[in-house]
């Protein structure tokens, strides 16, 4: 019987049904455990983006509200763009993200209070702006 056991594993080739389906569900199930994971940290790399983005933004803003005070355009109705940024050569590049830059609205204060910008990647109750509100 040992013998006519053993001819028989020497003849099988491959695998059979059974093992190739338990493979596959095993397989399915680390899947199905991985994917949250890498969209999570997809989600928060693509907010750290997005705020890196705004960061510099404000930044450039804030060196072409300075810039405008100085030659003496400096009004409480000015109003900057990103393609005001671009165009003054302080962006290289128009941002991907469209940012909504909030000036103070004082005539005698070239300064920029915040940065704002629409995002599904915030986290919750977070307001996407920079500087964050506190």
């Amino acid at each position: 019987m040992l013998k006519n056991l053993q001819a028989k594993l020497k003849d099988q080739k491959g695998f059979s049904l059974v093992e190739l389906i338990v493979v596959i569900a095993i397989m399915v199930i680390l899947i199905a455990m991985l994917v949250p994971n890498v969209v999570g940290y997809i989600k928060k790399a693509t907010w750290a983006t997005e705020q890196n983005g705004a960061s510099t933004v404000f930044s450039a803003a804030q060196t072409y509200a300075t810039d405008l005070y100085t030659q003496g355009s400096w009004t409480s109705a000015t109003s900057i763009s990103s393609t005001d940024l671009v165009n003054g050569k302080l962006l290289t590049k128009a941002p991907s993200i469209s940012y909504t830059i909030y000036t103070t609205g004082e005539a005698n204060t070239p300064a920029i209070s915040y940065v704002a910008w629409s995002s599904s990647n915030a986290p919750t109750g977070t307001t996407p702006q920079y500087p964050v509100a506190k």
